[in-house]
C-alpha cells in the first residue's frame, strides 16, 4: 500500500476547488472514486500433513483441527463474505498457504508421501502457496513430483509399495519462491515462480513467495547443498519494484518466515487484542522499506514458527495462524479500481478450526469431498497404523519441556518427556546390538508430536501410528565420535541459537550464560576423552543450528530413527510417565 495516497487526495481536492462543477459532476466523480472490489484471503500455514487433526482442543475443551473441517469453515467464510458484499459468487475469496504444507507428517499422510494433502488442497481450490523448509525433507525433486502429479518411482520414492496405487493429481496451486537460487546457475530454483498475479473481479493482486533465511539450518545438508538463499527482504524488494513497473499495487507476501506476538502481548484468538510483532517477517519488511521505500505491500502471511500473529507493521497487515490446521486467518479488504490498491489496511481475524461432525461436513460439497479423501487415507494406512503396540499410564506424554528453563524465549531448550523416551530408545537399540555407545542425542524439532494414547480398559493404548507421529522423518541414525569438550560445546549450542537438544545417558547443569557442567554416570565429563554418541544425520549436518556436530567421525550405522522408536515403544509395552518425566538438566546460579 503506497504511503502517498493522502497527498494525492489533497491535490485532487485543491484542483476541484478551482474548477466549476455541478451536482451531477460530483455524483459522477464520486461513483468513480467509490468503485471498489472486495477481496478476501483465507490462510493457513504449517499444516505438516495433519489432515485428520492432532487431538488438540481450545481452552474450553472443544476439538480443533482436521482439513475437512477447515474446508467447511472456508466455504462458510466465502459465502458470508459474498453475501455481505452482495456478490453473486465466491470468486473474490482466495485460499493461501504459507509453506510446510507437507513434511514432518503423521502416518495418515506421511506414509502416503503426503499425496492426500495435495488432493485436499486441490479440492479446496488453494490459489497460492510458498515453499517452506519441510518441502525439502526428501529433496525438492520429490516435492516437484507431488506438484506435477507424477507417479512414484520404485527404489526412489519412500513408501513406494503403499503409495504406488494411490491416486495422485497435478496441483492447481501456484507455489512461489523468490529467494532460493540454484547454486550452479545463480538463477531462481527451477520450477518455481517468484510471484504470481491474480485477477479478482478485474483488479490485479500480486503474491510474492519467500522462505526463511535459516532453511539450511533446519534441512538435511544433502537436500540444500545445491541452493543459495537470498535475504528475503532483498528478494521481495526486487519484485515489488518489478510489479510496480507492471502497474500492480495490491501486493501480498506469502512468507514461510517467523513472526509472532512479543511475550507481553495477549495472543489468545478470542480477544484479538493488538499485538507487537517480532521475527523474520519484521526484519524482512524493514529491509524492503529501506531498499524500496515506494513498495506497495499490503499483507504478509507468516509461518515457520507455529505462532499466533495478527497486527500491522507500518500499515501492513501481518498474520500467522498457529499450525497443523488448528486455526486459520481471514483477511478482508477492498481494492480501488481507480488506484488499483487497497483503500486501507485490510482487516484480519484468526479463528480456530473447530472440528465438525460428519453430518455437517457432508452437508457441503467441498468439505464432503475432503472428508472422503481423509477417510480413504485413514483406511489405507489404518491397517498398519491402528495396530496397538503399547500402553500409557496417562493419556499423553508431552513433547514440550515442562518449564521455561531457557534464558531466552525464542526456542525451547530440550528436556521433554517424549524427547527423553526417543533418546532412551536410541541408546537402548545401540546397546542391544552391542554397539559401543555412551549416550544419545536428538533434536527437539524432530520430536513432532506428543505420544498420545486412546482410553482403554488397561490404561491408554498407543498405536503404531501414534508412535510414528512422534518421529516421522525417517532420519538415519549413526554412532559418532566426540571429545568431552565437543559434547559440552554441542549442548551449549542450544544457548547460542540452537533449537533444543534431547539426550539420554548424560545430564547437565546450566545458568543464564550456558552450560556449566556435563555429567556421565554421575561424574563430570572428561573433556579430553573420546565418547561415542547415537546421532541422526540431520544433526550430523549441523541442522537446527548445532554446528559442533558437523564433521564428526561416523563409526557405525544404526538404522532409521522412526523404526527404532516404534520398535522400542512396542518392546517395553507399558510406558510410565514417571520413567520419562525426570529432567536431565538443572539450572544453577
Amino acid at each position: 500500500m503506497k504511503k502517498s495516497k493522502l497527498i494525492v487526495s489533497l491535490s485532487a481536492a485543491l484542483l476541484l476547488a478551482t474548477v466549476p462543477f455541478t451536482t451531477t459532476d460530483v455524483m459522477a466523480d464520486a461513483k468513480v472514486v467509490d468503485k471498489t472490489v472486495p477481496v478476501q484471503f483465507l490462510g493457513m500455514n504449517d499444516l505438516h500433513g495433519y489432515i485428520d487433526g492432532n487431538n488438540k482442543k481450545d481452552a474450553n475443551g472443544a476439538a480443533i483441527g482436521g482439513m475437512a473441517s477447515l474446508a467447511y469453515h472456508f466455504e462458510q467464510e466465502k459465502a458470508a463474505f459474498a453475501k455481505a458484499n452482495k456478490l453473486k459468487a465466491t470468486k473474490n475469496s482466495l485460499a493461501i498457504q504459507a509453506g510446510d504444507l507437507v513434511g514432518g507428517s503423521p502416518a495418515i499422510s506421511g506414509l502416503l508421501q503426503d499425496e492426500p494433502v495435495m488432493n485436499i488442497v486441490n479440492a479446496m481450490n488453494f490459489s497460492v502457496g510458498a515453499l517452506g523448509n519441510h518441502e525439502f525433507d526428501e529433496g525438492i525433486d520429490e516435492f516437484k513430483r507431488l506438484l506435477k502429479g507424477d507417479a512414484p518411482i520404485k527404489n526412489v520414492t519412500q513408501n513406494y509399495e503403499l503409495v504406488k496405487d494411490y491416486q495422485y493429481n497435478k496441483s492447481s496451486m501456484d507455489v512461489l519462491s523468490a529467494n532460493i537460487n540454484d547454486k550452479k546457475t545463480n538463477k531462481l530454483l527451477k520450477g518455481f515462480k517468484p510471484y504470481v498475479i491474480k485477477k479478482v473481479d478485474g483488479v490485479k493482486v500480486a503474491f510474492i513467495g519467500v522462505v526463511t533465511p535459516s532453511i539450511k539450518d533446519v534441512v538435511l545438508a544433502q537436500h540444500t547443498q545445491d541452493i543459495d538463499i537470498v535475504d528475503p527482504g532483498k528478494a521481495v524488494a526486487k519484485y515489488t519494484k518489478e510489479l510496480r513497473k507492471k502497474g500492480v499495487k495490491a501486493i501480498t507476501v506469502v512468507a514461510h518466515a517467523s513472526v509472532s506476538a512479543n511475550k507481553e502481548a495477549n495472543s489468545s484468538i478470542p480477544t484479538q487484542k493488538d499485538e507487537q510483532l517480532t521475527g523474520e517477517v519484521i526484519d524482512m519488511l524493514k529491509t524492503v522499506n529501506k531498499l524500496d521505500p515506494k513498495n506497495s505491500i499490503d499483507v504478509v502471511f507468516g509461518g515457520h514458527n507455529h505462532a499466533y500473529a495478527n497486527d500491522t507493521y507500518k500499515k501492513v497487515r501481518i498474520v500467522q495462524a498457529y499450525n497443523y490446521g488448528e486455526a486459520y486467518s481471514v483477511v478482508n479488504g477492498k481494492i480501488s479500481k481507480k488506484t488499483k490498491d487497497f483503500v486501507s489496511t485490510p482487516s484480519a481475524t484468526i479463528k480456530y478450526n473447530y472440528t465438525q461432525p460428519a453430518d455437517v461436513l457432508n452437508s457441503n460439497k467441498v468439505s464432503k469431498k475432503v472428508n472422503k479423501i481423509v477417510t480413504e487415507a485413514k483406511t489405507i494406512v489404518g491397517k498398519i497404523m491402528d495396530q496397538p503396540i503399547a500402553t500409557l499410564d496417562v493419556d499423553s506424554l508431552s513433547k514440550t519441556a515442562p518449564t521455561k528453563v531457557r534464558p531466552t524465549d525464542q526456542y525451547p531448550i530440550g528436556g521433554s518427556e517424549v524427547g527423553n523416551l526417543v533418546t532412551d530408545a536410541q541408546l537402548d537399540y545401540a546397546r542391544s546390538i552391542d554397539a559401543e555407545v555412551d549416550f544419545a542425542f536428538t533434536n527437539s524439532g524432530g520430536v513432532r508430536s506428543n505420544l498420545n494414547g486412546i482410553a482403554s480398559a488397561n490404561g491408554f493404548t498407543v498405536t503404531r501410528g501414534a508412535a510414528q507421529a512422534v518421529q516421522p522423518f525417517g532420519n538415519t541414525l549413526n554412532i559418532i565420535e566426540l571429545t568431552g569438550a565437543q559434547v559440552k560445546a554441542a549442548i551449549n549450542d542450544q544457548f547460542i541459537g540452537g533449537y533444543g537438544l534431547e539426550m539420554a545417558g548424560l545430564n547437565y547443569t546450566f545458568n543464564e550464560n550456558g552450560v556449566v557442567d556435563v555429567f556421565v554416570n554421575g561424574q563430570k565429563i572428561d573433556e579430553d576423552r573420546i565418547y561415542k554418541a547415537a546421532l541422526n544425520d540431520f544433526l550430523l549436518g549441523g541442522g537446527d543450528k548445532f554446528p559442533t556436530f558437523i564433521g564428526a567421525k561416523v563409526t557405525q550405522y544404526l538404522g532409521v530413527d522412526t523404526d527404532i522408536f516404534i520398535n522400542y515403544v512396542e518392546k517395553i509395552g507399558t510406558i510410565k510417565k514417571e520413567d520419562v518425566s525426570t529432567l536431565r538438566l538443572e539450572r544453577v546460579e
